[in-house]
């Protein structure tokens, strides 16, 4: 039973819709502009760089607080820990607040790695960004994070089965909740960092 409990507060936590509020505040509507997606990239082209930052904090910031409540109410439970972090994500990628509408999943995913295996989630983190300056796509390097992060879990020894599965859970969400960026990277029509 508490993992529903878990699943329902993770969810409408990880659902709070950063870029949207934010966008609203600058009396912006999100889901009109760029790519109409309310995640950190598209709130970073929309909004600005420092608007784009806060979003993507405040992305951070919502599942780190759901796997904190989690974490004091129920222990280190593997199970608990990783229903929190992917509801939270799925709350993050189809928000009931606005018509389930939502971001791809890659801040939330990349708090719940650093918060819950810092030494991993710095590779994985390292891996990302060494894609983005080579290649300058962001879908790109946000894809190979989650796919590093999943290959990481699967083969350091010491993790539990849990974050384990978690670990592909999030990776297929990525995936397809960037089917069109992929569409695009074949094409060749991808809009590279810092493009317009």
């Amino acid at each position: 039973m508490h993992v529903l409990l878990i699943a329902l507060y993770s969810y409408l936590l990880g659902a709070l819709p950063s870029a949207y509020l934010i966008g609203k505040f600058k009396h912006v509507d999100i889901t009109s502009e760029g790519s109409g997606n309310i995640g950190g990239t598209n709130a970073y082209r929309v909004l600005g760089a420092k608007l784009g930052v806060l979003v993507a904090l405040m992305d951070v910031g919502k599942v780190i607080a759901a796997l904190l409540i989690t974490m004091n109410w129920w222990g280190g439970e593997a199970l608990a820990v990783a229903t929190s972090a992917l509801f939270a994500v799925v709350g993050h990628n189809w928000s009931v607040y606005v018509g389930f509408r939502g971001g791809k999943g890659i801040a939330v995913s990349i708090g719940t790695y650093v918060f819950l295996f810092p030494g991993l989630g710095l590779v994985g983190l390292l891996i990302a960004l060494f894609n983005v300056i080579v290649t300058k796509y962001v879908s790109l390097g946000s894809l190979n994070f989650v796919a590093a992060m999943t290959a990481l879990l699967w083969t350091v020894p010491g993790y539990a089965l849990e974050y384990r599965i978690l670990s592909v859970l999030l990776m297929a969400m990525a995936v397809y909740r960037h089917r069109s960026n992929i569409t695009r990277l074949r094409e060749g029509s991808e809009r590279r960092f810092g493009q317009s």
